[in-house]
């Protein structure tokens, strides 16, 4: 099982990447013209590589994960083990104080991880600033694998549909 530490940073480097991501392919789809769409990509990650940028999705992360980690936990646990529940799993919920948060149970480690990740945020943005960078070179090869991908699935589905008619024909 993970460490509390290495799992809450975990969520927010993912959290980071997908947000930063996110509009990447709608950047993509809204601007048709390569050089248009190569505009839009610079400026995304200029955004990223902006000081003032850095420090303010860096407090913005932080305060979200001290919200986070101030949340009572068992109402979360006997959530999850509805949901757990509901996918055929036993419950894992253990029994805990109704006063405990997800703080107490991650352990004095994880209070100081808000701090970490406001502080790491700088660097933490420039790396996300350098994929949007790869990201854009790689949006051309993308797009062609992506046209591939439909290209077959389309084949793929004509294929079974063929199938099940002469099943059905075969049948009857």
């Amino acid at each position: 099982m993970p460490q509390p530490r290495v799992t809450v940073k975990l969520v927010s480097l993912t959290a980071l990447a997908a947000a930063m991501l996110a509009p990447v392919p709608a950047a993509a789809r809204e601007h048709g013209r390569d050089a248009e769409r190569d505009r839009a990509l610079s400026e995304m990650q200029g955004r990223l590589g902006n000081p003032e940028t850095q420090r303010a999705i860096g407090d913005a992360m932080a305060g979200m994960m001290a919200a986070m980690l101030d949340m009572k936990a068992a109402p979360f646990l006997k959530a999850m083990d509805r949901v757990g529940k509901s996918t055929g799993e036993a419950p894992q919920h253990r029994e805990i104080p109704d006063n405990a948060t997800l703080g107490d149970l991650a352990g004095p480690e994880a209070r100081r991880m808000p701090e970490e990740v406001a502080r790491k945020a700088p660097a933490m943005m420039g790396a996300a600033g350098a994929m949007v960078g790869a990201m854009g070179e790689m949006l051309p090869q993308l797009e062609e694998a992506g046209k591939r991908m439909g290209e077959q699935m389309r084949k793929t589905m004509d294929h079974a549909a063929d199938r099940a008619d002469d099943d059905r024909d075969t049948a009857e």
